[in-house]
């Protein structure tokens, strides 16, 4: 009948009793000493919070008096007897790097506990993958544990492992994660293998790629004589100038990202095919950046997230896809480049290896944002909003976005921040601390031509009393059903000024009636003042919309004399001064004169008279 009972048992159980009943003998009377005081628990080994204890601990156990108070971390208490347990003591010994598809390639754990070993495992994660792989161990010995780093293992890009350790009573012991760098032999490094590439089909032909090297290759580099005579690439520095500059790089270097085109009828796959390398281990990357933008790859061959310090923007991705532009994104995918501003010189981003990571990114509180997307047919730009957000300023703050860089004619929304008429930023977020306001907007046509469709969607809503009213510079349009529906521009010019006018209701309709009156009906050429003159005069135009606009001056015989304009000019009302001066700076003689204003589709010519 007994024997029946223990059959029945689960054989796991059955061994642990077994284990219990074998402490308790091998205490000695030396040993073996009663405790009629009660021990307080900081956490409940099995039925209570409070236990009275019948035995003290032995020589293989941590030794305790009577009336102290036991805190447990990590072992059992056996009731019975009075045995408290520890969990298994561990030395490992990792690889530091692994050699793909090389055989024979061990992870060894030297494992102590005198309450036996039920189980060994290494539980290793794959980057890009949150379910970890558990490969048993086996023993060699009564202390040692060997498994051998199968092919699911050995054929990755990155993995992490830590060893696992149960022992009778349950006590779990892990090692620290171990991340070995693998290493990887010429051409085992393509955009066309992995399934997380952004590039899975090569770069395409004729279109500006932003591409990155997702691995520690051989001396850091690529070096740019592996590559063919039709490739272009070209780096972006903010300091070599004022404004920055484009440059020819030498080398390609992990961590960065880099412009390419090429025009080849094929698309072209990138692989490190004349240099061997090694894996960027599966822990956090850092990489510091320059003041201004930069641009940056992800060094791991999966998807990942970044870590933003204060006073750099979140990542904007280029895409060459059917269509080409910019749009802002939280994912960093291998191969493909990224922009990121640092309004300092200490900015830092962290590259995070793990699906399960938090506080990711660096994102101000909103208060209001509206995200705009413009999209005509070959290009698009999303990397533009406006909006006021706590910790903003009303000007131009490190929250606001600078135009990113790039070397293809593409449309692009551009603003004017300090409404100096230069616009030169792609985001306007202003402090939360005002509601009403103006926000000058630019749609820069670049080479569409065709139809452009310039959408929004609120990230987060302004307050109910508040209303959007946008003024259509070039028709004298005002708009009120954005965005609820999208403003399509049908004509051709360069540029496409809009006033977007959020605030009070009274305040929108007010602005609405000082902005309109401010905007010219038509081009016009005004009679210049005085005249006749000597030798200065003044000569008023008007512009309604804001593109290339010339003045020019004539004698007589029909003879260029000076031009005194000849540039992209901001619609309004402007007055330019001539001088009498010639285009070599020299006075001209008494006569008469003509000033001629050109602009799309429109001239204009007045007659004027200099006396001397």
């Amino acid at each position: 009948m007994i024997m029946n009972f223990i059959t029945s048992l689960n054989y796991k159980i059955v061994l642990k009793i077994c284990v219990h009943l074998i402490f308790i003998f091998r205490l000695s009377a030396e040993e073996y000493k009663i405790i009629t005081q009660q021990v307080s628990l900081s956490q409940n080994p099995m039925f209570s919070d409070s236990l009275t204890l019948n035995g003290s601990l032995g020589k293989h156990f941590n030794q305790i008096s009577s009336g102290d108070t036991l805190t447990l971390s990590g072992g059992i208490w056996n009731i019975a007897s009075g045995i408290y347990s520890l969990p298994p003591t561990m030395k490992t010994s990792f690889p530091d790097t692994v050699a793909r598809f090389k055989k024979d390639i061990f992870v060894e754990a030297i494992i102590n506990d005198i309450n036996g070993i039920d189980k060994v495992e290494l539980h290793a994660q794959i980057g890009g993958q949150k379910q970890a792989i558990i490969l048993p161990m086996e023993p060699i010995d009564d202390s040692t544990y060997v498994v051998r780093i199968n092919d699911s293992l050995k054929t990755v890009y990155n993995f992490r492992a830590q060893v696992v350790s149960v022992d009778g009573m349950s006590n779990v012991a892990k090692s620290p994660q171990n991340t070995p760098k693998m290493q990887f032999a010429k051409g085992e490094l393509s955009m066309s293998d992995s399934v997380y590439s952004y590039y899975p089909d090569g770069l395409p032909s004729e279109k500006w790629s932003l591409i990155s090297i997702p691995g520690l290759l051989d001396s850091n580099i690529v070096k740019k004589s592996n590559l063919k005579d039709g490739h272009v690439f070209y780096d972006w520095d903010q300091n070599l100038s004022d404004e920055g500059a484009w440059f020819k790089p030498d080398s390609i270097v992990i961590g960065r990202a880099y412009w390419f085109k090429h025009k080849y009828s094929e698309p072209v796959i990138f692989s490190n095919k004349d240099t061997s390398g090694y894996s960027v281990p599966l822990e956090k990357y850092q990489i510091d950046l320059r003041k201004g933008p930069n641009l940056v790859g992800s060094p791991f061959p999966f998807p990942v997230q970044a870590e933003l310090s204060e006073g750099v923007s979140n990542p904007y991705k280029y895409s060459p896809d059917i269509k080409e532009g910019w749009a802002d994104t939280n994912i960093f995918e291998p191969w493909a480049g990224y922009a990121v501003y640092s309004n300092t010189d200490s900015g830092k981003i962290v590259f995070v290896p793990f699906q399960d990571s938090s506080g990711l990114g660096r994102k101000l509180q909103d208060y209001w944002v509206l995200d705009l997307d413009i999209s005509g047919d070959v290009s698009f730009d999303r990397s533009s909003s406006i909006g006021r957000r706590l910790g903003s300023k009303e000007l131009v703050d490190i929250n606001d976005m600078p135009l990113l860089p790039s070397p293809s004619e593409r449309i692009f929304i551009s603003m004017d921040i300090d409404n100096d008429g230069v616009f030169d930023y792609s985001t306007d977020h202003r402090s939360s601390s005002d509601i009403n306001g103006v926000w000058n907007i630019r749609i820069n046509r670049g080479g569409d031509d065709g139809l452009i469709s310039l959408s929004g969607i609120y990230r987060t809503m302004p307050s109910p009393e508040t209303i959007l009213a946008i003024i259509d510079i070039g028709n004298r349009k005002v708009i009120k059903d954005f965005p609820d529906k999208d403003i399509i521009l049908e004509n051709t010019n360069s540029f496409h000024d809009f006033k977007f006018i959020i605030g009070e209701e009274g305040y929108v309709l007010s602005a609405i009636d000082e902005i309109l009156s401010s905007i010219p009906t038509e081009f016009l050429l005004g009679q210049n003042y005085p005249n006749p003159f000597n030798p200065t005069t003044n000569i008023d135009i008007s512009i309604p919309y804001t593109g290339d606009v010339t003045l020019v001056v004539y004698n007589i015989l029909g003879q260029q004399i000076r031009t005194l304009l000849a540039d992209n000019m901001e619609y309004g009302f402007h007055t330019i001064t001539w001088n009498g001066l010639d285009q070599m700076g020299q006075p001209v003689s008494s006569g008469v004169y003509f000033s001629e204003l050109r602009a799309k589709g429109f001239r204009q010519t007045k007659k004027m008279l200099l006396l001397k």
